[in-house]
């Protein structure tokens, strides 16, 4: 249980470090580089002493995908052999020289750690330019020191998953396309579709929605990434290996898991019922933004970028039957402002977000120790008893904490559109004229 004991006091000291800082009374009119400073300080300080105290002092190396996946595919390359042909693997097909040339300069499975702590800081500052090109400065700032001070984005920074990779992938893609620079985001994807995960193209058609050029953006990516992989399926590498592997699998923490004991006596064709259910409610919701953004005009699309990402992000978390916690950290700083524009009285957010960083830490490893990776079913026909009841509980809130966030996203979504439609600024959300449900849709202005 220490592991469990760790992350919670890991959340505990992040969310207070997080609270002292938004109480601070100049953190809206404090110059930009010094917020800037103060924030990337709040997220480094803190991980980069417990990796010093844990990884370099303590030699300690616990069990994650790192070890597990990441370093034996690295060297693997570095031994000469092809990914998917000569080994096989769960990720990209660039990934595994990715995490090669990492192996080469620090022969360690610490050193992803490292990079991704590096990589984490990058992008909490490609998403807060991204969200002061939309929203005001407060709303940024706001929104920054609660992704700076998350528990859980600390504790996949310190694992060294990739799921940092995506979501810097994903803030540097949101950052070109508000910008105006189409082509750089669609090569920010590509890269990143490469050398990750091809979950990445979970968020491909929100990109292209909010698009002003939209057939520019797409052409990009998806001529990169079939040249890639062309290239390496040339070579003799079944280059959907990982998709079938992935695709096999399942997690705790999403509906098709609570729900699965009903399904028991159909296990033969329950997986394809979850699948059919995750596409058809990822594509309900690109469907609706879709809709959404017919009302802009091209440049006026970008604004539902933000609140988009999180909607579909959340809905797949919600319905897709492998959604691990890991994954929320790619679109944890979109949630976390449609958190802060939504949830109007402060200490309900910050609770609401403690919460949310708490089941996300422990939902996997209580999985993992506790229900030793079992299907609910079994666990249950094991007779699970209390422990079974308490971890369905916890699933519960889990995903019913999803679908708040994606309702609120859905909120800011249509805001967003509706708002323009009526020629108003798309951040005043105090309108007169507005709906009282959509006019609570924005952060107050003093801390309650």
């Amino acid at each position: 249980m220490t592991v469990i004991a760790f992350k919670l006091m890991v959340v505990i000291a992040t969310t207070l470090l997080g609270v002292a800082v938004l109480r601070w009374p100049a953190l809206a009119t404090m110059p930009e580089r010094r917020f800037l400073a103060i924030a990337l300080g709040i997220q480094l300080v803190p991980v980069t002493t417990v990796f010093m105290a844990l990884y370099v002092v303590g030699n300690h190396v616990g069990p994650s995908d790192v070890s597990g996946f990441y370093v034996p595919a690295a060297r693997a390359v570095l031994a000469g052999q092809l990914p998917d042909r000569d080994f096989a693997q769960s990720y990209a097909p660039l990934f595994p020289y990715l995490g090669a040339a990492l192996l080469y300069l620090w022969n360690s499975s610490k050193m992803f750690a490292l990079f991704t702590i590096a990589l984490n800081a990058v992008a909490l500052l490609l998403w807060h330019w991204t969200t002061l090109t939309r929203f005001d400065t407060l709303e940024a700032r706001q929104t920054s020191v609660l992704y700076a001070t998350s528990g859980h984005v600390f504790i996949q920074s310190l694992l060294g998953t990739n799921q940092i990779w995506v979501a810097t992938a994903l803030a540097g893609s949101a950052l070109l396309l508000v910008r105006g620079r189409a082509v750089g985001s669609g090569l920010t994807q590509a890269l990143a579709a490469c050398t990750t995960k091809l979950l990445v193209l979970l968020f491909w058609p929100v990109f292209w929605i909010c698009a002003p050029r939209r057939t520019r953006w797409l052409l990009v990516p998806v001529l990169l990434s079939a040249s890639v992989y062309g290239v390496f399926t040339l070579l003799g590498a079944d280059v959907l290996d990982p998709v079938r592997r992935e695709g096999a699998l399942f997690s705790s923490g999403n509906l098709p898991y609570l729900v699965q004991p009903l399904l028991s006596a159909t296990d033969r064709y329950g997986h394809l019922v979850f699948d059919a259910l995750a596409v058809a409610a990822v594509a309900g919701s690109l469907g609706w933004i879709y809709v959404q953004a017919r009302s802009l005009p091209p440049q006026k699309r970008p604004q539902l970028l933000l609140a988009g990402l999180a909607l579909v992000g959340l809905i797949f978390m919600a319905f897709s039957k492998k959604s691990i916690s890991g994954y929320a950290v790619f679109f944890m700083y979109p949630a976390m402002l449609v958190a802060a524009l939504g949830m109007t009285n402060v200490r309900a957010r910050l609770g609401f977000l403690f919460l949310f960083n708490l089941l996300l830490a422990l939902e996997p490893t209580l999985w993992f120790r506790v229900g030793r990776w079992r299907a609910l079913s079994v666990w249950l026909g094991e007779e699970g008893g209390i422990e079974a009841a308490c971890f369905v509980l916890m699933d519960v809130a889990l995903v019913a904490s999803y679908l708040y966030l994606a309702w609120l996203s859905a909120l800011c979504v249509r805001h967003a559109a509706g708002a323009e439609s009526a020629q108003t600024p798309p951040t005043n959300m105090h309108a007169p004229d507005a709906a009282p449900h959509l006019a609570s849709l924005s952060l107050p202005r003093t801390h309650n």
